[in-house]
């Protein structure tokens, strides 16, 4: 029975973190829209498939699966932007409806240039 013990412990521990990291990748609420909000860096670029994977700051390893459409608006620094403008490496504020593992973007903020 000792013998388990230590096992159990770093069971309990393993599990704990994995909880820990996927409640902190949560998308959050926007105050002023009231929309989904995630931020982070485009990690990949779907072009045909209108998606973007965005993996979320932290010390989670999260990418989100971001799907833009014809109403999606787009700015860089505050000023009027489009989907072309996009590019890997992009630290991104993403606000829209998520749904089902999606995020439909309403709007896309470009907040660095790489």
């Amino acid at each position: 029975m000792r013998r388990g013990m230590p096992a159990m412990m770093m069971l309990v521990l393993g599990l704990t973190l994995v909880l820990g990291a996927g409640l902190y990748a949560q998308v959050k609420k926007d105050e002023k829209t009231k929309l989904d909000r995630i931020e982070g860096t485009i990690q990949s670029i779907n072009k045909d498939k209108s998606t973007i994977g965005v993996k979320q700051g932290g010390t989670t390893a999260a990418v989100w699966q971001v799907v833009y459409t014809d109403k999606t608006k787009y700015t860089l620094r505050n000023k009027p932007a489009k989907a072309e403008d996009l590019k890997n490496g992009m630290r991104v504020i993403v606000l829209g409806k998520y749904d089902k593992e999606v995020l439909t973007a309403a709007r896309i903020d470009i907040r660095s240039e790489k």
